[in-house]
């Protein structure tokens, strides 16, 4: 018997779609149990979703933070433990079941995320429906721990008596996790291959712009040393460089020495910036010749 298409396998003695969990055997073209553990690389791609959380809470944070340093500095671990509550009930609840390891499927290629895509027409009339879950578990585990996410902060910090900026950040957050879940539940294969890369390219930004807004000269990085919002804004763009940087090196198995780049653009901006203040101009303009 033989199936037709790249992700049709026979379940039960039928050319179909491999249910959750099991993949086709090209060789055999059998439906088989997916035990592989998950690469680096995929460990990564799952973390990056969880850096993501925790930065879409940092940023409504420390808007306020002035506000209460003290306060602000509990709600920030209270954030922190969320997530990685979640993170522990997201792998406790995933195959194989109660235990911190992984069964995965591994990806292959692009076209594995899309298999809704992929499915063959036998003579251009009858569609053989073989799409599921081929990158097992790495596009329903991120939906499964948003839904972690978006719970445990509902009771967590309803437990905790909300202050008034913290209140804002539960309302901006039921807007952005379900925003991040509807941006990869279409994007999923895009960010696979491309977050290392919006890592980079988002924290240089993400530095050009609290370099710009905190620093005029020497004496503002002294200043600004002793600043809560700041430090925290600094270890934020150093942790997400630091994390793109890695998910680089793993991807094309280049040397790990390429991590001690991470705080090269925050020298490097610190060091030129003498260079780049711009020069007032003068208010008075130049006599013209002869002007007594």
């Amino acid at each position: 018997m033989r199936c037709p298409g790249r992700y049709c396998g026979i379940y039960q003695d039928i050319c179909t779609a491999c249910p959750r969990g099991l993949r086709v055997n090209l060789t055999s073209e059998i439906c088989e149990p997916c035990v592989n553990k998950p690469v680096f690389y995929d460990w990564l791609y799952m973390g990056f979703m969880l850096l993501t959380i925790i930065f879409f809470h940092m940023d409504t944070l420390t808007r306020n933070i002035d506000d209460d340093v003290k306060g602000a500095g509990k709600w920030i671990a209270v954030t922190i433990l969320e997530t990685l509550l979640s993170v522990l009930l997201t792998l406790l609840l995933s195959d194989p079941y109660g235990s911190f390891s992984v069964h995965s499927c591994g990806v292959d290629s692009f076209l594995d995320w899309y298999s809704v895509f992929q499915n063959p027409a036998i003579r251009f009339t009858e569609t053989i429906y073989c799409e599921s879950e081929v990158v097992y578990p790495l596009y329903s585990i991120a939906f499964k721990f948003l839904g972690f996410c978006l719970i445990l902060m509902l009771v967590i910090r309803t437990w905790y008596h909300p202050v008034s900026f913290t209140t804002r950040s539960v309302y901006a957050a039921l807007y952005f996790i379900p925003s991040v879940a509807l941006v990869h539940s279409v994007c999923c294969g895009l960010i696979y291959y491309s977050f290392p890369y919006l890592c980079v390219i988002g924290s240089l930004i993400f530095n050009a712009v609290i370099m710009s807004a905190s620093l005029q000269n020497f004496d503002d990085v002294k200043d600004n040393l002793g600043k809560p919002v700041f430090m925290i804004q600094i270890v934020m763009y150093w942790v997400l460089h630091g994390y793109g940087i890695l998910s680089i090196v793993a991807y094309n198995s280049l040397s790990y020495w390429y991590l001690f780049l991470t705080p090269i653009p925050t020298l490097f901006y610190i060091v030129t910036l003498p260079f780049s203040l711009p020069v007032a101009p003068s208010n008075t303009p130049d006599a013209p010749d002869g002007a007594v």
